[in-house]
């Protein structure tokens, strides 16, 4: 019992983590997410994120910022940018590419579907 509490608990303190901070800690997985997704979705609709993070997702190396929607249903994200007001964009399931990462600050579901 104490392990089914132990487990709960840990895996709503990771979702928690993804969806109120950037994905920073796996940084190496997640650098390696956008190439990994148009392998896994390519001649798909939309695909599913299998192993790799749901959410906001900044690839270092190329300085390019993904959304990785895990859900079924198009929803809502709200995308914040450096210096610039931020915007609310309706996503399909799968990848969504942002734009720059010098642009891009951070994005993330904002509880609806569109």
């Amino acid at each position: 019992m104490r392990a089914q509490i132990v487990g709960a608990i840990g895996g709503m303190v990771a979702a928690l983590a993804l969806t109120t901070a950037p994905a920073y800690a796996g940084q190496q997985q997640v650098r390696q997410a956008p190439a990994a997704a148009k392998l896994a979705t390519a001649g798909t609709s939309g695909g599913t994120a299998g192993a790799l993070a749901c959410g906001w997702s900044p690839d270092g190396p190329t300085g390019q910022a993904w959304y990785n929607h895990c859900g079924p249903t198009w929803v809502y994200i709200r995308v914040e940018r450096h210096g610039l007001d931020g915007f609310t964009r309706c996503v399909p399931p799968g990848w969504t590419h942002l734009g720059s990462t010098s642009v891009i600050k951070y994005a993330w579901y904002n509880g609806h579907t569109c």
